[in-house]
């Protein structure tokens, strides 16, 4: 799913690409969301622009079946190898295979990534402020509506430990946590629109910046803040450039990183570890992901050179391999790591080839 799991945590069970070779190419249309691995060596990918496509490649990005439809959100498997694709007015459910097992029309769906919970309902938001929640088979369940939640395409809600509490982005506000036994709000925080998904620890504590991106309010704040929404700590930096889709990611160590046009590490109470500066005008653009040897990645793009680049940082901030390119408009918003280490890293919005495969 987007960015891994339901707590939006983007990192790996697995190791990630060592040689920091582009291996490979496949194109799948005109994107705007993530790579999803699924089951049996097969890539998930959607396409936002005619024309239309909801695919499946092999590893060798070799097209097994499609679908004509429209999505700009990011696939979600679930445990029973459904696939479910998330488009702008319909929803579908796929077999592995291929066959479509259900279709539900919507009223414009504005979610990245979908989120899924522990019985298999699917949570998204659409262009009215509500949430929406499905079961399985796509029968509506229930739905909240309140303007303060966040309605375009940045939207990927994430989950509490427990899958008890939902975290929605907000506009006004900053987050939202939904009760999905009482589908209530329990508390806000913030007064600024968030635009990247907060990321969950397995502690329930909430990470995230807050903010646009501002020539003028260059003051900015990464939050910890815990279940009942009160703050654990907070680490101001500046910086003019905050994009949207740009989640943080946590390590198996508990520290997380977060980046805009530096890569900071912090631990678990807050202080920092290390930070990397990119090039002049270089800015983060993509979700950070780690892998099992808490390596971090991130894509980036120089608004300058045109330049879009990969880079594979270790834990202690020594720059591992770094990938560069000006092929595309911008790399997309989630790779994604397979089993063997491949990386499949999309682009965003531009032409051929969409979908890297990195080794």
């Amino acid at each position: 799913m987007h960015h891994h799991d339901p707590q939006s945590t983007g990192r790996s069970q697995y190791a990630g690409p060592s040689a920091g070779i582009i291996d490979g190419q496949f194109y799948a249309g005109l994107s705007v969301s993530g790579i999803t691995i699924g089951y049996d060596s097969t890539v998930f990918v959607s396409s936002a622009y005619p024309p239309y496509s909801f695919s499946c490649f092999d590893y060798e990005g070799v097209l097994n079946w499609e679908s004509n439809f429209k999505s700009h959100s990011t696939p979600v498997i679930g445990s029973d190898s459904i696939v479910y694709a998330g488009g702008d007015l319909s929803f579908c459910a796929f077999t592995h295979d291929g066959d479509t097992v259900w279709h539900k029309s919507l009223d414009r769906m504005q979610t990245l990534g979908v989120n899924i919970d522990q019985n298999g309902n699917l949570y998204f938001i659409d262009v009215e402020s509500n949430l929406i929640v499905l079961d399985k088979n796509g029968t509506f369940l229930w739905q909240l509506h309140d303007n303060r939640i966040l309605n375009d395409y940045n939207t990927a809600p994430s989950f509490s430990p427990d899958g008890g509490t939902l975290y929605l982005q907000g506009n006004t506000v900053s987050i939202l946590a939904v009760d999905i036994v009482s589908q209530s709000i329990e508390w806000v925080f913030g007064e600024k629109t968030l635009t990247s998904a907060p990321v969950v620890d397995n502690d329930g504590n909430i990470y995230f910046t807050p903010g646009i991106l501002s020539v003028i309010d260059k003051q900015r704040t990464f939050y910890s803040i815990n279940p009942d929404g009160e703050i654990n700590w907070a680490f101001p930096f500046i910086s003019e450039w905050l994009s949207d889709n740009t989640e943080p990611t946590i390590d198996y160590n508990g520290n997380i990183y977060f980046a805009t046009d530096t890569l900071y590490s912090l631990d678990y109470s807050g202080k920092l570890r290390w930070k990397v500066g990119f090039e002049s005008s270089a800015l983060t653009f993509c979700p950070l992901i780690s892998d099992a040897n808490n390596v971090v990645y991130i894509g980036t793009l120089n608004f300058d050179t045109t330049e879009n680049r990969i880079r594979a940082i270790d834990a202690s901030g020594q720059l591992l391999w770094s990938i560069s390119n000006y092929d595309h408009l911008a790399l997309g918003t989630g790779p994604s790591i397979a089993e063997d280490g491949t990386m499949f890293y999309p682009t965003w919005d531009s032409g051929p080839p969409t979908v890297y495969i990195i080794k």
